[in-house]
Parts: C-alpha cells; sequence; structure tokens
C-alpha cells in the first residue's frame, strides 16, 4: 500500500493545500483505487516480491510516486488518492494547485453503485474547480467473472453523451489491476496519458511512443 505523505511541512497528511500532487484519484469505497495505485507504480517500476492484489479500506488519503516511460522528461508522477469515506471532501482537493487531472475508480462487477458512481462522476465533470481540467475514468475489476459490459456502462452512464458534452476532457479506459502490468496493455497507456498530460502542464513537447488504452 502506499504511504501517506505530507503536504508541507506545517500541513497534516490530508491537508489539501499541498502543491506536489499531479493526479487525484477518486472513486466510491471499494472502487479499486489503492491497488490500482498500487499497479501503476509496476508498469515502469519493479514489481515488489511481497505484492498483494488485496488492500484494505483507505481512510484519508494515499499519495502513489509511479515512474513514468524511459524518454520522459521528469521520473515519476504523484497520484494523490482520496479515500471513498472521503467523498463528502473531495471537492476540497478539487482546489488544489497541482492537480492536473482527476482518475475515476469505477467498480465494473458492482451494478448496484453504478447510480452513485454516475452522481460522483457528473460532479466531478461539473465542478467549475476543474473545468479546465481532463478527467479519466478507469473501469475497474474488468477480470471478474461478472462485470457490466461497456455498452451497459454507455447506456446507464451515458458515457458517449458525456464524451460529446466535454470534448477532449473525459477519457475512459478499463484496466485490471489484479494482472502483471505486461499483461495489461491498458495499465502503460494510462501511465503515459497521465505523463502526457503532466509534459503538455508544463509547456514540454513531450509524447508517449503510443498506446490506445483512452478513448
Amino acid at each position: 500500500m502506499g504511504k501517506a505523505t505530507c503536504c508541507g511541512e506545517d500541513q497534516p497528511p490530508n491537508s489539501p493545500t499541498g502543491e506536489t500532487d499531479d493526479f487525484l484519484l477518486v472513486g466510491l469505497q471499494g472502487s479499486g483505487k489503492t491497488l490500482l495505485g498500487n499497479r501503476l507504480k509496476t508498469v515502469y517500476g519493479k514489481t515488489p516480491a511481497n505484492f498483494k492484489n488485496g488492500t484494505t479500506e483507505t481512510n484519508g488519503c494515499i499519495d502513489h510516486t509511479v515512474p513514468t516511460p524511459k524518454g520522459c522528461p521528469f521520473r515519476s508522477i504523484v497520484i494523490r488518492e482520496c479515500g471513498g469515506s472521503m467523498q463528502p471532501l473531495w471537492r476540497q482537493w478539487y482546489h488544489a494547485k497541482g492537480v492536473r487531472a482527476v482518475l475515476m475508480a469505477l467498480d465494473t462487477s458492482d451494478a448496484a453503485s453504478l447510480a452513485a458512481a454516475g452522481v460522483a462522476l457528473y460532479d466531478v465533470l461539473q465542478n467549475s474547480a476543474l473545468s479546465s481540467r481532463p478527467v479519466c475514468l478507469v473501469l475497474t475489476k474488468t477480470d471478474l467473472p461478472v462485470t457490466l459490459s461497456r455498452a451497459e456502462l454507455d447506456l446507464c452512464l451515458g458515457l458517449e453523451e458525456l464524451q460529446r458534452l466535454y470534448p477532449g476532457r473525459l477519457f475512459v479506459t478499463a484496466v485490471s489491476s489484479v494482472r502483471p502490468a505486461e499483461d495489461c496493455p491498458a495499465l502503460a497507456a494510462l501511465v503515459d496519458w497521465m505523463a502526457a498530460v503532466k509534459a503538455a502542464d508544463q509547456g514540454l513537447p513531450w509524447r508517449p511512443a503510443g498506446h490506445q488504452g483512452q478513448r
């Protein structure tokens, strides 16, 4: 599990006022945020011998430092995960100066939580503090036997319509955080996308070699 870190010398670990976090990771409880963050660290980094697919509920925030691909102008990106139990407080992090984009994890195996997840997604997209920031909807737990299909998600959440309403802002990718990164190319595509977003935000002329994980 990632380690919660302070956002400044005089700020508590869960303070939203830090300026070092590149991406904000949110999602309902049990949506797979922590495992996603841990797995992303292994895409261009080493997989720890004790890597575990099981995690516990995140109460507070966790920082995940994710290595970037070779040739990238910076060595890593930082993802700040906000626990699902903190949903009423997510908006405080939307105003953090360092946030370049938002990742939202959605559990494709939990049909019962789909409506609540949809409301949370709409809130992220419509929040004025994030009006210029990209949003990536990360469909998680796609490796489970019973999951919602992309067609069902499109129908229930209106994803195609949302992408039309927010051109160039809303991206969607489906990943498995259980499988090794080499068995799920979408994981590398997601890291590359984040690195490209950070590079563009810093005015750096860098583009990833090319993965097709988002659309």
